[in-house]
């Protein structure tokens, strides 16, 4: 009898340690699935931003949006612009490109970060950046990162080819002559 006795403690401190650990586990596993939580509502929320570009539906864009809101575009810009300015650059493009439509082709999230990469595919029917219509289609990449607070989005950086782009619509690039001694 002596021999339980002397077992019983031994037993119920193994126990407490296993169930304290179970709940250390637990509570990490409840982290990680309110994150993952927050990381498909980031998502969710890109993919409606993107369908509200395509759609130039830019009042739903700008719901989207917080006031103060910034578009880095390339993404090393020190000025970026604000969710206004960005609406109006939204519109001078639509009007290069009115059909245009841009297709998801990545989402990977980390946190409040979402980064995506994109194909956009356009006819050249209007005026864009001085050039006038050609007619051309153009198919241009990109990836942007998104920062995310409080369910809107804060922060845009974007890079995509530009000058692919520009060639697309017949510019071509020359190098400057070099300057004679």
């Amino acid at each position: 009898m002596k021999k339980y006795v002397c077992a019983i403690p031994l037993v119920l401190l193994l126990c407490f340690s296993f169930a304290c650990r179970d709940k250390a586990a637990m509570a990490e596993l409840a982290k990680y699935r309110a994150q993952a939580a927050v990381e498909e509502q980031n998502k969710a929320l890109l993919n409606r931003m993107w369908e509200a570009w395509n759609r130039g539906d830019f009042e739903a864009w700008k719901l989207m949006h917080a006031d103060e809101y910034a578009y880095y575009s390339p993404s090393n810009s020190t000025e970026p612009l604000s969710r206004e300015e960005t609406i109006e650059m939204g519109k001078v493009f639509f009007k290069g490109f009115p059909d245009a439509t841009t297709s998801i082709e990545g989402l990977i999230t980390a946190g409040d970060t979402v980064i995506t990469r994109w194909i956009l595919r356009g006819t050249h029917k209007g005026e864009f950046a001085g050039i006038p219509a050609t007619g051309k289609v153009v198919v241009n990449s990109g990836i942007m990162i998104t920062r995310i607070e409080n369910g809107k989005v804060v922060e845009d950086k974007e890079d995509y080819d530009s000058l692919g782009m520009m060639q697309q619509l017949g510019m071509e690039l020359k190098p400057t002559e070099a300057k004679k001694k």
